[in-house]
């Protein structure tokens, strides 16, 4: 029978139990009987008479975003089976059985095999192919049918050993070897693509990238590039499979992120997992992935959500005064908490390191994120759909439904959002969100800005937390930066006096660093807190300085001042600093 891969196999078996087919048990047991047999698990459960092929079908057409097909042998188009060559169709387990305008219809049993070999199927077929699901059975009975091979003896031209006219022993005319048969290069790209992909994402993670950037350009060329401390960093030891084998990477990691591989006209985001192989344990890293349609094929971000250890709120930076009026804020019993900073700044981060901290049993927490970036045991949490009308706003009026103590909002985006979002820390909630502003003043005139009446912003807003990531300087190789003149450091924020004796440290490069002189990242955070008096000066809608000013008698500090700390402790360099901060 037609077999499917275990990777396959586990995503069908998770959608059967979803679907309610099957218990989680039958699928605990099927998993591990699978093993033992050496099946997959839906191969098990087939042979246990637990499931029905139309059962996998059904699955496989929900998990896969594929049109189910259901044809015999005697339908099949000689027109669509001769184009491709029977080694394939066999090796592959895929039919091709009908040809719609120059659109080729290719039923499959495994829709992960045969789309990783689709992008190789154009040599064979210029125009367009369309996948369908089939029945294992269907794909047997019509490789092993009459019908189908009658058509190949008809269609498929000879071998070139079978031709009388032609060169023996696989030899070319001028001595030299002939090519290596497609349907063999075929096979060989398809595990190769599977281990290639694998690859990248291994090797992301070990050289603690917290983004894989793949982008297509003019006349084939492309490139990968990883942002490892917060810098983009191209890897050309894949520029060259990448350029033979784009459309089949593309194909394999959109299948990974559960997106529709047919739709390459409009932008998708999707979540995919993949094993951590430095260990024995191989806990699953999250990843989410991103597609768009650019000029010269699919752009990918992936976005690798590393989230445990990290996790822990006093061990992602904070200065000690600082993190103690988090921690007061997010175990207050309501309140507003804001998170803001540019894309990429950790405010996730920050977040979910608040949440690990407050979440115990006798406290329900709802979560509305787009995506769901980290997965924490007792939160509920959900995932926004716009398209279907699941708006943040939606999701907000239904939480205030759910007896919640504790709500984060991915985001809070426009009017309506913050005006809910405000209600909810006013009628007690604690509310924790986003917002994408420079620093945490400008959160309070953004609000105001935004339509929230002053009062209300007064009264609901309890902590602000603005930051920046910035690369931490090699504590094995730093050394003093003698181009730093006392000019640069008063354009930092020094006085003239700290200036002429100040010494920085920049980066040098060393076996420890991989040569670039950067370790690790540093958390920048300035922290608000909403005192009696900062709040009274918000409900008389007083000017930017003037909060600034009040905010420094309560003992705030700007990224800025904590900025110039970090560079007289030799854990920024100026350059960093510029770059970050300025």
């Amino acid at each position: 029978m037609a077999r499917i891969s275990k990777e396959v196999a586990a995503r069908v078996g998770s959608t059967m139990r979803q679907q309610g087919t099957i218990s989680p048990q039958v699928l605990l047991e099927a998993s591990s009987g699978s093993s033992s047999a050496g099946n997959d698990m839906i191969t098990y459960m087939l042979q246990q008479k637990k499931i029905t092929e139309t059962d996998i079908l059904n699955a496989m057409v929900k998990g896969y975003d594929l049109p189910p097909t259901d044809f015999n042998p005697t339908m099949l188009s000689s027109a669509a089976t001769s184009l491709i060559p029977s080694q394939i169709v066999k090796q592959q387990e895929v039919v091709p059985f009908a040809l719609d305008g120059n659109v080729l219809h290719l039923a499959v049993a495994d829709p992960m095999k045969a789309a990783s070999i689709a992008p190789r199927l154009k040599q064979f077929h210029k125009g367009g192919i369309k996948l369908f699901i089939a029945k294992l059975s269907q794909i047997d009975d019509a490789i092993n049918s009459e019908a189908f091979n009658e058509i190949k003896k008809t269609h498929e031209p000879k071998k070139p050993e079978d031709n009388q006219q032609g060169p023996k022993d696989n030899q070319q005319g001028n001595g030299q070897q002939a090519p290596e048969p497609q349907a063999r290069l075929s096979a060989k790209a398809s595990s190769g693509v599977v281990e290639f992909v694998d690859h990248i994402l291994n090797n992301a993670l070990v050289n603690e990238a917290s983004d894989v950037h793949i982008e297509p350009f003019r006349d084939a060329r492309c490139r990968i590039r990883f942002r490892i401390n917060g810098v983009l960093e191209t890897q050309d030891m894949y520029t060259k499979y990448l350029i033979s084998n784009y459309p089949a990477v593309v194909t394999r990691l959109k299948i990974l992120a559960q997106c529709s591989i047919q739709e390459k006209r409009l932008p998708q985001d999707g979540v995919l997992q993949f094993k951590d192989k430095r260990n024995m344990k191989g806990d699953w890293i999250d990843v989410r992935f991103s597609t768009l349609p650019a000029k010269y094929g699919e752009r990918i971000v992936m976005r690798l959500l590393k989230g445990s250890p990290e996790l822990a709120l006093d061990k992602i930076g904070f200065l000690s005064q600082d993190y103690n009026k988090l921690k007061k804020a997010i175990n207050a019993p309501q309140g507003m908490v804001l998170v803001t900073g540019p894309t990429g700044s950790g405010k996730s981060t920050t977040l979910y390191a608040a949440l690990q901290t407050i979440n115990h049993p006798g406290k329900s927490i709802l979560t509305a994120e787009d995506p769901v970036e980290y997965y924490l045991e007792g939160l509920g949490q959900v995932q926004a759909n716009e398209g279907i009308g699941l708006t943040f706003t939606s999701i907000l009026r239904s939480f205030l439904r759910q007896d919640p103590e504790v709500i984060l909002v991915g985001e809070i985006r426009d009017k309506e959002t913050v005006e809910i979002a405000i209600k909810a820390a006013l009628t007690g909630h604690l509310l924790l969100s986003t917002l994408h502003t420079n620093d945490a003043i400008s959160t309070v005139i953004r609000l105001l800005n935004m339509g929230v009446q002053s009062f209300m912003v007064s009264s609901a807003l309890t902590l602000i937390v603005a930051q920046r990531l910035a690369r931490k300087l090699c504590t094995n190789c730093r050394v003093t930066d003698d181009l730093v003149k006392p000019i640069h450091l008063v354009q930092a924020g020094f006085s003239k006096e700290e200036a002429e004796k100040v010494k920085i440290a920049k980066a040098k490069g060393c076996e420890q660093c991989k040569g670039t002189g950067y370790k690790g990242r540093q958390g920048i955070y300035e922290v608000l807190e909403n005192t009696p008096v900062l709040a009274e000066a918000i409900l008389n809608n007083a000017q930017a300085h003037e909060l600034i000013s009040i905010g420094k008698k309560d003992g705030f500090q700007t990224m800025g001042e904590t900025g110039r700390k970090y560079l007289l402790n030799g854990i920024l360099s100026m350059e960093e600093f510029q770059r970050v901060l300025s």
